[in-house]
């Protein structure tokens, strides 16, 4: 099995790093440039890792559909489009423009800082940064609405197998399909929803994160909505990365999945946007609008390597 990217299936950080990236109209002749770059971020971060051990630095460099043509003259990995935006009356996750993603993460913002920097002095002017987008670990990682967040992520070695592509393209094994959304929430109507209703719109209980029996959970619940099977009954996971943000301006939460399949997270998304036959839909919807919307492949180290 090729090697995966080191940001994919390590256990929560305290920061992140996410650097949204499109390729200029008239780099088209530093395309080779770029390949390059990319090629050497794993390398980059494995030497800051060893110079600052106590960050427990990894990362992440992918690339989004349209541009993936340009960089590599191989083959498309075989689900890898544009992200898919999904609208329902008021309701929207809209696509927006993003030909690279470098995420970051570590257990010290300085540090992502360092290989941010870095990596934008090497592409220098052939790149244009579309979201820079700085993540924390909020209290006992919870979602600034107060929830704990991530409870349904694969643990142990079914994060690589929830993560990871393997021989069903083998040409992209080790490779990871990434779906990113900037949510910003609405957190004064939030905080001025009562208690008990916050916990109906999550499913889940607020203070000591206890999940509500299937026969509890409504169906306008953000976990029923989320939480979906395929035709054999198999639950449809995807690993989530995603932490808050937040300035003086706005906050809410970047939101960041991998998945061996884009397929999981595009039902999901639809599921929450979208009312069900019974006008059922996800009500944190509500309190949270998407504002971007990008789908990324990262691809195994080996890839990167050859094909720089």
């Amino acid at each position: 099995m090729p090697t995966p990217q080191s940001g994919i299936t390590p256990d929560a950080n305290s920061d992140a790093q996410f650097l949204v990236l499109t390729i200029k109209e008239n780099a088209s002749g530093s395309l080779s440039h770029i390949r390059q770059t990319l090629s050497g971020i794993p390398e980059l971060t494995q030497s800051l890792s060893s110079q600052y051990p106590d960050a427990r630095l990894s990362s992440t460099i992918s690339i989004g559909s349209d541009v993936w043509e340009q960089l590599y003259s191989t083959r498309k990995p075989a689900a890898l489009r544009p992200f898919m935006a999904v609208k329902d009356g008021d309701r929207e996750a809209p696509a927006t423009a993003g030909d690279l993603l470098l995420h970051i993460r570590s257990d010290r913002k300085d540090v992502n800082y360092i290989l941010m920097s870095q990596l934008l002095r090497q592409l220098g002017s052939t790149v244009q940064v579309q979201e820079d987008v700085s993540g924390f670990r909020y209290l006992d990682s919870r979602d600034l609405t107060g929830f704990v967040d991530g409870t349904e992520n694969p643990e142990g070695d079914n994060r690589a197998a929830v993560a990871i592509v393997g021989e069903e393209d083998s040409s992209f094994a080790g490779g990871s399909y990434i779906h990113t959304q900037r949510y910003v929430h609405h957190l004064k109507e939030w905080e001025q929803c009562p208690l008990k209703d916050q916990e109906t719109i999550i499913g889940r209980t607020k203070e000591d994160n206890i999940e509500f029996s299937s026969e509890e959970k409504a169906p306008i619940a953000h976990i029923k909505r989320v939480n979906l099977k395929d035709e054999q009954g198999k639950s449809m996971e995807i690993l989530r990365h995603s932490m808050p943000y937040g300035d003086a301006r706005e906050s809410g939460l970047f939101f960041i999945a991998y998945g061996k399949t884009p397929k999981h997270f595009n039902l999901m998304l639809k599921a929450m946007i979208k009312a069900d036959a019974h006008g059922h839909y996800d009500h944190l919807m509500n309190f949270s609008t998407a504002v971007t919307g990008c789908a990324f492949f990262a691809p195994s180290i080996e890839f990167l390597k050859e094909n720089r």
